[in-house]
């Protein structure tokens, strides 16, 4: 599978100059490798009988379009293109251009008033930096009328390729075939909308380059998942003891979730810190994981359960709190206990309300992995919800900038899991997941892969993965309960090992 990489239009324009001044490849074989990839896909996804008019701008985005109708001419009998501003041509484009002169490809400078089946945008893909008015915007404006199916070529014309926003108006794509890498603001704001169905073609920039970047931000495939192994002269102590800290009278079955998957996943022994009006509640349950009961009141943990924290702490290598526990000072204490310890923490649910009081912890060089979804992630930042979701890239990578020895799992739509500056973002969205109890699920697997990785990002990585494939379930999202998530881990993880 190509490695799949999201920059912004800097980096992406910064990496191709790259490849053609450090690796002296020819912008025009770069040109042609991503014309090739894009006739492959735009066969794909039309018929041959259809009418196609290809909008070429004043740039190398404009080049690509006439180095793509040139290969799709022998298909596709009836075929025009549409170039504005032949005076204003690049170097590039003007050869482009000369080719299909010679091969008798009928081009005009104005929009057609006859509406086609298909219509190319060519106009202007990633460089765009100003607003579009005018004639472009007129032209743009017609074929977004146009009822016919859009593909764009790298970026949807009119879309910055950074954040997302509408620059003056865009072009509103069916298909949006990006080169070389995905662009951010495919994925952010406007441009989500605005993209249709993406695709990503290989067009011969040397990999290398990707990997060299600083603040990298990754498609997370298959191909990154590591499952640690299972020697078979291993004990139960070599994958992890662990404490969960949570549950409350009225939320018993959240930590209970997350202490199922964790087992489910391969942690080696499991212990449950409770408040004891849950005990016999949860031994009912089941009975693979050992209960440490505390005094309750009021239906949550008394003031003793620090002190038995600090009794026991040293029995485990990994903590886990949050799941379940409700939003109060204890809380807050058990959680700052658990920070100032030497152990792998998981800080989930209300736990990670309880962080934001003593944000600083999270500064200790033991690993910390917290999960939050995106208001979660807001009570332990401050940053406003919709700041988040206009740029969670961001926020991740500054985040985990800030904090180097944490890992963040940031959930949402897609899943944004950061470390040191670096971003992967699982893109696998799934409604089944809209519902109470998954993120415990998640949780659980985390403490379950951080029993047994030796590396905290990697940990991180495979437990969302395993978490996001065993939703995949051929059941009506609608119907989704937890136990069908939990009893498809052990399906994921022998497919995984296979």
């Amino acid at each position: 599978m190509y490695p799949a990489y999201i920059h912004t239009q800097t980096t992406a324009r910064n990496i191709d100059h790259a490849a053609i001044k450090t690796y002296q490849i020819p912008s025009l074989i770069l040109m042609e490798h991503a014309a090739l990839k894009s006739a492959e896909i735009i066969e794909q996804i039309t018929n041959t009988n259809q009418s196609i008019c290809i909008l070429c701008g004043p740039g190398n985005n404009g080049a690509d379009g006439l180095a793509i109708a040139r290969l799709l001419q022998p298909k596709y009998p009836n075929l025009y293109v549409v170039v504005p501003e032949i005076k204003k041509m690049s170097e590039d484009e003007k050869i482009q251009f000369q080719m299909i002169q010679n091969l008798k490809i009928p081009f005009s400078q104005n929009l057609p008033n006859v509406t086609y089946d298909i219509y190319i945008d060519c106009l202007f893909g990633n460089g765009l930096s100003r607003d579009i008015t005018g004639f472009y915007k007129t032209m743009i404006q017609d074929v977004n009328k146009s009822q016919s199916t859009i593909i764009s070529i790298d970026m949807p014309s009119g879309i910055d390729s950074t954040m997302g926003n509408v620059l003056g108006c865009a072009i509103h794509a069916d298909y949006t075939i990006s080169l070389d890498c995905y662009k951010q603001g495919q994925w952010l704001n406007e441009g989500k909308n605005h993209c249709g169905k993406l695709y990503l073609v290989d067009i011969g920039i040397p990999q290398i380059l990707h990997q060299k970047c600083m603040d990298k931000i990754k498609i997370l495939n298959e191909e990154d998942i590591h499952l640690p192994n299972r020697p078979l002269n291993a004990h139960k102590s070599t994958f992890g003891k662990a404490l969960m800290i949570g549950g409350s009278q009225n939320m018993h079955g959240a930590i209970h979730m997350a202490s199922l998957s964790a087992y489910k996943s391969g942690i080696g022994t499991l212990t449950l810190m409770v408040p004891e009006c849950i005990s016999n509640v949860l031994a009912i349950k089941s009975d693979f994981y050992m209960l440490l009961q505390c005094a309750d009141r009021n239906g949550i943990f008394s003031s003793k359960a620090i002190d038995l924290l600090k009794q026991n702490i040293n029995n485990y290598s990994i903590i886990s709190i949050g799941n379940g526990m409700q939003k109060n000072n204890i809380t807050v204490a058990l959680v700052e206990q658990a920070l100032k310890s030497d152990k792998k923490i998981v800080l989930d649910a209300d736990a990670l309300w309880a962080t934001q009081k003593n944000i600083e912890l999270l500064k200790r060089s033991e690993t910390t992995i917290l999960t939050p979804h995106i208001k979660e992630m807001s009570d332990l930042t401050g940053i406003h919800v919709s700041t988040i979701l206009s740029n969670p890239f961001e926020v991740a990578r500054d985040f985990s900038k800030e904090y180097p020895s944490c890992v963040l799992i940031l959930k949402s739509s897609q899943t944004y899991i950061a470390h040191q500056g670096n971003v992967y973002v699982l893109d696998a969205q799934n409604a089944g997941l809209a519902k109470g109890g998954s993120g415990d699920i998640l949780c659980g697997i985390v403490v379950a892969m951080l029993g047994q990785c030796k590396d905290s990002l990697q940990a991180a990585l495979c437990a969302t993965y395993i978490h996001s494939q065993s939703a995949k379930l051929d059941i009506d999202s609608a119907s989704f309960m937890p136990e069908d998530i939990i009893n498809n881990i052990p399906n994921t993880l022998k497919r995984l090992r296979s």
